[in-house]
């Protein structure tokens, strides 16, 4: 049956194309646009405000699709003197330069809105507010899950065999598999490339486990373990956190599992909404560091870095979008979205993870 937008959905769907418009300064929202940089930033601001893990992160402008990792967020030495004999004095960069690339892929973030849904929509005056509000929840949390669980990043994605966005970019935990492979458990080594992209070696947890086999008897034990093998200059750091699964833990981390299934969103993996949206600290520690769970963080995985040392790279001047009405596309407004971005570890110094993690004694 076919549905019909009422006029007042019609009336509130016009003054969101209005407001799209003047934005970003264009006469027609229905032919693709690029965003202009107030809009863009703003929409930028607005994923942050609503989810606290994007406001962590870095999320920084680049020029070019290919280039080098910017190192920022990651300490470094700079102080001096110079005697008048040496002068000029030689400023240093205030991060680390590694001739590390980092690489962009188009993404595409296109959401549709069914009509039932405007017209219940469009009783509130501030019907682009909350559209808006919702898109960039959306385009956030798929970010954020891209960065723990992309693999690859496919010419064509597969969301039915890739629901996290494995085939979307190469994010955060595989770029640590690639690049730093000693940094990494619970997972065999590729004996052709030689990073740690082989089969799951899973990690034991149990009160009976031998640790020089590996395994351990608690989370704590598997933190320190993680955070001892950084480089001494990583491990210093008192930014570090460790970010670990919300499967792994119970009450005695994270008291707030106990709130109602009744708050989830999700059938009940997600403790609560402000799992989903935000960072979760608990008031222990892993391993001496603060223990936080975090957005689309994958099971039985723990990871050990300061937050500032992930950052998401986009091509400044790359967002595109036009949104119109489809009725052919089920009676929809659908709003298309593309930009070019990719995740970046300003330092594969200051992080180590383990991955695979499991309960009990390795036979």
């Amino acid at each position: 049956m076919n549905y019909h937008l009422s006029d007042r959905g019609r009336r509130a769907l016009d003054g969101l194309y209005s407001a799209i418009g003047n934005i970003n300064g264009v006469a027609n929202v229905h032919r693709k646009f690029a965003l202009d940089p107030t809009s863009e930033q703003r929409l930028e601001d607005m994923q942050r405000e609503e989810i606290a893990f994007l406001e962590r992160i870095n999320i920084i402008p680049v020029r070019d699709l290919i280039g080098q990792v910017i190192g920022l967020g990651v300490e470094d030495f700079i102080a001096k003197r110079t005697s008048e004999a040496n002068l000029p004095r030689k400023p240093e960069y205030p991060g680390k330069l590694d001739d590390r690339e980092y690489r962009l892929y188009d993404t595409e973030f296109d959401t549709k809105l069914p009509w039932q849904i405007i017209d219940a929509w469009s009783k509130f005056p501030d019907f682009a507010q909350r559209y808006s509000r919702q898109v960039a929840i959306s385009i956030g949390l798929s970010r954020i899950s891209i960065g723990w669980h992309g693999v690859t990043a496919a010419a064509q994605s597969n969301p039915v065999a890739n629901p996290n966005g494995e085939d979307m970019n190469i994010g955060w935990l595989q770029k640590l598999r690639l690049e730093r492979p000693d940094h990494v458990m619970g997972r065999a080594l590729d004996g052709g490339t030689g990073t740690a992209t082989g089969a799951a070696a899973p990690v034991y947890i149990g009160k009976n486990a031998a640790i020089a086999d590996g395994d351990y008897k608690n989370l704590d034990a598997l933190a320190y373990d993680l955070i001892a093998g950084l480089p001494s200059w990583a491990r210093s750091s008192t930014e570090h956190v460790v970010i670990v699964s919300q499967d792994l833990v119970d009450e005695k981390y994270f008291p707030m599992i106990n709130r109602p299934l009744s708050d989830t969103i999700d059938g009940g993996r997600a403790i609560s909404d402000q799992v989903t949206y935000d960072i979760v600290k608990s008031a222990k520690q892993l391993g001496g560091r603060p223990a936080v769970v975090v957005p689309k963080f994958p099971d039985g995985t723990m990871a050990v870095t300061p937050l500032s040392n992930l950052s998401i790279y986009y091509q400044e001047g790359s967002r595109r979008r036009y949104i119109r009405d489809e009725p052919e596309n089920k009676a929809s407004l659908v709003d298309y979205n593309s930009v070019n971005e990719g995740y970046v570890l300003e330092s594969t110094d200051f992080m180590a993870m383990a991955e695979n993690i499991t309960f009990g004694d390795r036979e």
